[in-house]
């Protein structure tokens, strides 16, 4: 109990420093929650002109299919992370054994560092919903369903902590590999879509769709927004959060062997 009080409360510390240091960098923090903005207001506008008509495509109304892009554009902010450029840079340029002789996780100083981002993003992001929400709500149905009870927070939670945890695994490849930002970028092309980001996950083909229920993508961020629309039964969510489990046990694990095997192979490169 003292050993996680003791983690608590040097995590909060952590925490605290990284905020003051991220709040140097608000200007960057907007021109990347622009980069997620744009497709935002250009997808449903697209969606949109695709309907010619029609009352639904793949099971959304033109207002719901608004109210996903801006439910995503919302959970990108707090779930999505991109740990693993952080990580890279810090082997890369030595920086990673200034931790190591720390009395304090590494994989927790990234998580703080992480969370100030997030928090950061957050709280500047706001006036860009604004903005959106105030572009599209003509189209947004009045007597719609949201459902933000506990299974929503415990998957905004989890897919949080998925996404840390694949990026943080992702990161760790580095202590193996000199460059790495080719293996990062393939990443993105599967997880843009199979995580629900680019399109709903029910406009893809049957089979895409079996194989975005099977891998970690999709709880990063889909999940949460499907159980937010109601498109989910209770069967469904309940199997979600299942293999939402599955994938944070896989990716403890990941962490665990590619950290012990990666510090034998680390040579302090950039020092």
């Amino acid at each position: 109990m003292s050993l996680w009080l003791s983690n608590f409360r040097k995590t909060a510390v952590v925490l605290s420093v990284y905020v003051q240091d991220n709040l140097n960098y608000r200007s960057m923090a907007v021109i990347w929650m622009m980069t997620d903005a744009v497709p935002a207001m250009l997808m449903p506008l697209m969606w949109l002109a695709s309907y010619q008509g029609r009352e639904q495509i793949a099971g959304f109304a033109p207002g719901e299919m608004v109210a996903y892009y801006l439910t995503t554009l919302c959970l990108t902010s707090f779930m999505i992370s991109h740990i693993m450029w952080d990580v890279a840079v810090e082997v890369r340029e030595g920086r990673f054994s200034i931790y190591l002789t720390r009395p304090f996780s590494y994989f927790l100083y990234q998580y703080a560092n992480n969370l100030s981002w997030r928090l950061l993003r957050l709280v500047l992001f706001v006036p860009i919903f604004g903005f959106c929400w105030w572009i599209f709500h003509p189209y947004l149905r009045g007597g719609a369903q949201y459902h933000l009870g506990p299974a929503f927070w415990l998957s905004v939670l989890g897919g949080h902590l998925l996404s840390y945890s694949l990026g943080y695994t992702l990161g760790l490849l580095a202590l193996f590999f000199t460059e790495v930002r080719s293996l990062f970028m393939f990443y993105y092309l599967p997880a843009g879509f199979l995580s629900g980001e680019m399109v709903p996950l029910a406009t893809l083909p049957a089979w895409a769709g079996e194989l975005a229920r099977m891998l970690p993508f999709r709880y990063t961020l889909a999940f949460s927004a499907e159980i937010f629309m109601n498109r989910l039964s209770p069967q469904e969510v309940v199997f979600g959060f299942g293999w939402m489990g599955a994938w944070l046990v896989i990716t403890a694990i990941l962490m665990r062997v590619l950290w012990r095997t990666g510090l034998r192979q680390y040579t302090g490169v950039g020092m």
